[in-house]
């Protein structure tokens, strides 16, 4: 079986909006769009430090592998949570993806900038792996967009993360931020294909 044609394939490495973490941190994050309409986010996570990933608040009950208990949630970017952002180039339309460790999850669709704001559905929920190690984190999802996504298009697109430390606090993690506060939703952070 023939694997789908990349469309668009986007790995980088993010940089915290917040200056007082510990400098070893590191984050990467990748996308892999695919002519079969699906998407591929993968992030990683280092975390050098004595505590390693320890030090991360993460959700109970997080197991190696395919998390097979993840819903449909809220709020989720408001503790340790990987993110995409999805704009249709030219259009004030855009679409934010959250993607918890324990197999949480969240698509929203936008109407402009944080402005109309509601679920969008999907025909089947997201795929998410975790795999662990004591100073290593990664997460792998796979999720379809072809019911709702126009066919052949690739995205304006920005790969976030927020991660929430026991000790430090919640830090924001984009490919680039350009304003005096972190804010993952303003468009002119965004990549263009």
């Amino acid at each position: 079986m023939a694997r789908p044609a990349v469309m668009l394939r986007q790995a980088s490495s993010l940089v915290a909006f917040e200056q007082q973490l510990p400098e070893k941190v590191r984050l990467s994050a990748e996308l892999i769009w695919s002519s079969d309409g699906w998407i591929e986010l993968s992030y990683g996570i280092l975390m050098p430090a004595s505590g390693g990933i320890g030090d991360l608040v993460l959700p109970d009950g997080l197991i190696d592998g395919v998390q097979p208990a993840g819903q449909r949630r809220d709020h989720l970017w408001e503790t340790t949570c990987c993110e995409a952002f999805l704009a249709i180039p030219g259009d004030e339309n855009y679409w934010e993806i959250n993607l918890s460790p324990n197999g949480d999850w969240a698509v929203y669709r936008f109407d402009r900038y944080r402005d109309g704001q509601r679920n969008q559905e999907l025909d089947s929920p997201p795929v998410i792996r975790l795999k662990r190690r004591h100073h290593q984190l990664r997460l792998d999802a796979r999720l379809p967009l072809s019911s709702w996504w126009p066919a052949g298009l690739c995205p304006d697109m920005s790969l976030t993360a927020v991660l929430e430390e026991k000790t430090l606090g919640v830090s924001h993690w984009a490919l680039r931020h350009d304003q005096d506060k972190a804010d993952f939703h303003r468009r002119s952070t965004f990549l263009k294909p």
